[in-house]
C-alpha cells in the first residue's frame, strides 16, 4: 500500500476532541500517527494527514475540500524552530522524530482523549498573532539577535520589524513594538518576549 493510500484511509477524529487543541500539538498527534504507520514524513504528506485527521483545523478558507498547506507549514516551522525544537528536520528533507518530540506527543494524546485539561483554542485571532511571530522571527532582526550578533542590528532592522521606515512617526513604532510584546506574551513565546524587551531597551533612544 502506498502513503497516499494509507493516508486517504485516516478517519478524522470527532470534533468535540480537538476544537479547542492547539494547533502544534495536532500536528505532533498527525507526525507520530502516520510515523507509526511508516508513512514517510514529508511536508506533503503531513498536509495531507492533518486534512484527513482534522480537517475542520487544516481546510482552506472559503475552500473547505482542500487543506490548507500554509497552516501546517507554519505549525512545522514553529515546532521545528530552535526555540521549541519539537521535531527533527525541515520541509525540504523531511521531518524526524526525536527523544524531545516524544515529550509532547504524549501531551498532544492526553489533550486529545481527555487526560488533561485542552489548551485554549486557536481561533482566527490567535492564528493572526502566531503568523505575526512566525514574521518576527523570520526578521533580520530576530535572526541576527538568536546568532549573537546583536551589535549588527541596525535602525533600518528595527523599522522593518516593527512595520516601518526611517519616516515614520515613532510614536507608530512604539505602538507597533507595544502590540508585539503583547502577542508574544499572550502566546507564552518567551525567546521573543526577551528578544523585543532587548530591542526596547537598547533601542530606546531611537523610539523616543
Amino acid at each position: 500500500m502506498t502513503d497516499k493510500e494509507k493516508i486517504l484511509k485516516l478517519k478524522e477524529l470527532d470534533y468535540s476532541r480537538y476544537k479547542d487543541v492547539s494547533l502544534d500539538y495536532l500536528i505532533m498527534y498527525v507526525v507520530s500517527l502516520i510515523d507509526k504507520q511508516n508513512i514517510n514524513l514529508s511536508f506533503e504528506n503531513i498536509v495531507a494527514a492533518a486534512f484527513q485527521i482534522f480537517p475542520q483545523k487544516f481546510q482552506l478558507l472559503g475552500y473547505t475540500e482542500y487543506p490548507d498547506a500554509k497552516r501546517v507549514h507554519d505549525c512545522l516551522f514553529r515546532c521545528t524552530f530552535k526555540t521549541k525544537q519539537w521535531l527533527g528536520g525541515k520541509t525540504r528533507q523531511g521531518f524526524k522524530i526525536t527523544e524531545r518530540s516524544k515529550i509532547f506527543i504524549a501531551e498532544s494524546e492526553k489533550y486529545l482523549f481527555g487526560e488533561v485539561k485542552k489548551l485554549p483554542h486557536s481561533n482566527s485571532k490567535t492564528r493572526r498573532k502566531e503568523h505575526v511571530l512566525i514574521e518576527i522571527e523570520k526578521s533580520n532582526a530576530f535572526q541576527k539577535f538568536i546568532s549573537g550578533n546583536k551589535s549588527n542590528i541596525t535602525e533600518g532592522d528595527i523599522c522593518i520589524l516593527l512595520q516601518g521606515t526611517l519616516d515614520t512617526p515613532k510614536d507608530i513604532l512604539k505602538t507597533n513594538l507595544k502590540t508585539l510584546k503583547s502577542f508574544a506574551s499572550e502566546l507564552q513565546h518567551k525567546e521573543i518576549t526577551h528578544f523585543l524587551d532587548w530591542l526596547h531597551d537598547n533601542f530606546n533612544y531611537f523610539l523616543s
